[in-house]
Parts: structure tokens; C-alpha cells; sequence
């Protein structure tokens, strides 16, 4: 799941790219859209994609605000929104995706926003450590095949029958892993890379192995089983 903040302390506006970027949201990726009047209410909240109105109420200035937030998060994708064209330079001084004027053309918000989700999965894609038991180990995303949360222990079961261990919230594990990982139960992620097939109470992989399914719903399964795979 992707998280996205929008800051503007105009409502209006804030309504406005809210309802644009619903229209934008592919139908089988995950997003939650949050609105925010200022980016300090951000500050310790998870977020992968922001939208910043540069001059905001009380004299805050996003651009000073982005760089004390998220200076340690390079993860997170800044996209800059405002109507005074002059901060055209002065937002280079820190990291950001995009730059958008106001009112924002549909087109441009399209693609800000998919040069963000690109990027995002792109960082995802990427191994990455995991500690357990005093000893550190690397996930690589495209070998997992599902996640299985036993006590407070994440389980990543990869290819040939490996798997890694660590002390971790599933939630927190999604929010490391491609959008192609769906949370289909509570205590269980699948890669559908890995999907062989879908039943009414389990995905089946391509090794056999069944994965149960808490909470189907349809419309968030159905455009990804093109990618399904099918060893006939």
C-alpha cells in the first residue's frame, strides 16, 4: 500500500487534487489519500508520496518544512504545488519529484504522479537487510513469494524453499515490499508473481503451496491476474 499526504491548507484545493488523483490511481494498486492544513501534522506519520503547497498558513514554507521532515526518509516523494512560480529555484535546495503550478493541469499531476510511483517501486525492487537473532540477512523482494506473521515474528518464505526471519509488524514489512505484494489475511502477504491461481478461500503458488484469503475483494484482484502465472 502507498500512503499519500496532501498538504494545503485550502480546502478547496485540497479537495480538488484529492479528487484528481483518485482518478489517477490504477485500480489494482492500493493507495490511501490523506489531507493535512499543514506539514508539521506529518511529522512521525509513514507517507511514501507528498504533495506540498509551498506557502502555507502562518508563514510556513513547505520547502524549509521538506527538508527538516525528510532529510533521514529519501524514500518518501516530494511533489511540490503552488501557484507563485518564483520558488521554481529555490526548491532545489532539496529532494523532490515534481513541481507542479497551480491550477494544476491534469496531465502534469498524472505525471508527477507516476514518475513518484515509479520511483517508489524502483527503491522497493531493492534487497535489503533484516536482523534476527544477532545476525543480519538480505531480503530480495523478487524471491519472496509470501510473508507469514507467526507471533511477532515476519516470515518471508522465498524460491527453494528459503526462508527469512525477523522481528517485524506485517504492516511494517508492506511498507518495504512492491505493490505487487497484497495483504490477503491478516497474518499473510502474497507475491502474485508467485499466483498460480485464486480459489475462494486461498491463492495457490506455483510451488504448491496455499495461502489463505481473510478478506477477498474482488475489484483489487482482478486486474492483477494478467500476471498471473499459468505452467500448464
Amino acid at each position: 500500500m502507498y500512503r499519500i499526504a496532501i498538504v494545503d491548507d485550502d480546502a478547496g484545493q485540497c479537495a480538488g487534487l484529492h479528487d484528481m488523483l483518485r482518478e489517477l490511481i490504477p485500480a489494482e494498486l492500493d493507495c490511501g489519500i490523506d489531507m493535512y492544513a499543514s506539514l508539521g501534522e506529518l511529522d512521525g506519520q509513514q507517507v511514501d508520496i507528498v504533495f506540498a503547497d509551498i506557502c502555507l498558513a502562518d508563514g510556513e514554507n513547505a520547502i524549509e518544512e521538506v527538508m527538516q521532515l525528510f532529510s533521514d526518509r529519501p524514500a518518501v516523494q516530494v511533489i511540490y504545488v503552488t501557484g507563485h512560480v518564483e520558488y521554481c529555484s529555490a526548491v532545489y535546495d532539496t529532494r523532490h519529484i515534481g513541481f507542479l503550478v497551480k491550477p494544476v493541469r491534469r496531465q502534469e499531476l498524472a505525471d508527477a504522479f507516476h514518475r513518484a510511483l515509479n520511483r517508489l517501486c524502483d527503491l522497493r525492487e531493492q534487497p535489503f537487510a533484516v536482523r534476527f537473532n544477532n545476525t543480519s540477512y538480505v531480503v530480495r523482494p523478487a524471491q519472496v513469494m509470501y510473508v507469514e506473521s507467526k507471533l511477532r515474528v515476519a516470515v518471508f518464505h522465498c524460491e527453494n524453499n528459503g526462508t527469512v526471519r525477523t522481528y517485524m509488524k506485517l504492516s511494517d514489512v508492506a511498507e518495504r515490499l512492491p505493490s505487487r505484494f497484497h495483504r490477503c489475511h491478516s497474518s499473510y502477504l502474497v507475491n502474485f508473481d508467485f499466483v498460480n491461481a485464486i480459489t475462494k478461500n486461498d491463492f495457490v503458488l506455483t510451488d504448491g503451496t496455499h495461502v489463505p484469503i481473510s478478506h477477498l475483494r474482488p475489484h483489487r484482484y482482478h486486474a492483477p491476474l494478467s500476471a498471473v502465472r499459468h505452467n500448464q
